[in-house]
């Protein structure tokens, strides 16, 4: 018992250990240099013909609402790309590089090795995020006070009252930057991280890195979808419902989280409320199938032969 309680310790140092190599292997990789195109992206839409045919009281709104829409549609195909696309190479880069050989001759047990992989792509995939979501946050900033001043000018022109101009400045406000699209940002991460741990377990049974994206990807787009392919096949007492269909749901929903729940950037960018008492029980969900899929993968993995 003091043997295993000791090796249970030191997991985190193993996995954090891991982690770092990792996440200098994907920095070789040039990663950084995403952002980089990322920024000036958000330059151009400085240059953008913006919806100058409506109204002054209009105009801010969707100017706001476009590069928040933007930026965040930017940062979900980034993640998707980035999670499937480096998981999937993680472990025959090892294989191939004779790393994995040294790494398991040492006494690292496989779940410490798999969760160290799963958080290097996660630590860089926070590094870009941070970075975009800066950059977002600091386009918006600026945006929004020219906007705001350009508005007070507008409608003083107008005849309106200072005292008057309060609900047309917050709509400019509340299609700023706001906690609701930070929560997004958050709440995504934590739907991609649920992807990156997915995508190892296909990578511990799959032949190649091609095949893994390829199951990581179906398997996101499968996650996405589940409410809808299930629903009209699966409801109780439906006719043709068989208790095969029933049990094959049940265990496409242990493996597969329904990804739209991890979507909510579109709404919280349209201004609807997103509060921490729901991040939280997102959070808690995805740490629950991160978990699972990391034990699955590790018991794959201490079968698989190299």
């Amino acid at each position: 018992m003091t043997g295993a309680l000791r090796s249970l310790v030191r997991t985190p140092a193993r996995i954090a250990a891991v982690a770092g190599v990792t996440f200098t292997q994907l920095v070789r990789m040039r990663l950084f240099l995403v952002p980089a195109v990322f920024g000036i992206g958000f330059l151009a839409l400085q240059f953008l013909p913006y919806q100058g045919q409506l109204g002054v009281e209009f105009r801010g709104v969707q100017q706001l609402q476009l590069i928040k829409d933007i930026a965040l549609g930017c940062m979900q195909l980034f993640g998707l790309i980035f999670c499937v696309g480096a998981t999937a190479l993680l472990i025959p880069r090892d294989t191939e590089d004779r790393i994995l050989y040294t790494i398991l001759c040492k006494p690292v047990p496989r779940f410490d090795y798999l969760a160290g992989k799963a958080a290097g792509v996660l630590a860089l995939l926070l590094v870009m995020l941070l970075m975009m979501d800066g950059l977002m946050s600091a386009l918006l900033y600026l945006r929004e006070g020219s906007l705001t001043a350009e508005m007070q000018f507008a409608l003083q022109h107008q005849g309106i009252a200072p005292a008057e101009m309060g609900p047309y400045l917050e709509q400019i406000h509340a299609a700023g930057n706001t906690w609701d699209t930070q929560r997004a940002v958050l709440v995504m991460f934590l739907g991609y991280g649920v992807l990156t741990t997915l995508t190892l377990l296909f990578s511990c049974f799959t032949s190649g890195t091609i095949v893994s994206m390829i199951f990581g990807l179906g398997a996101y787009f499968v996650g996405m979808f589940q409410g809808q392919l299930f629903t009209a096949i699966t409801a109780t007492g439906q006719e043709g419902t068989t208790p095969f269909m029933q049990n094959l749901q049940l265990v496409v929903s242990l493996l597969l989280p329904d990804f739209s729940l991890f979507t909510v950037a579109d709404t919280a960018a349209a201004g609807t409320p997103l509060g921490w008492a729901m991040v939280g029980s997102l959070a808690l969900i995805a740490a629950a199938y991160m978990l699972i899929h990391l034990l699955i993968a590790a018991w794959i993995f201490a079968h698989k032969e190299f």
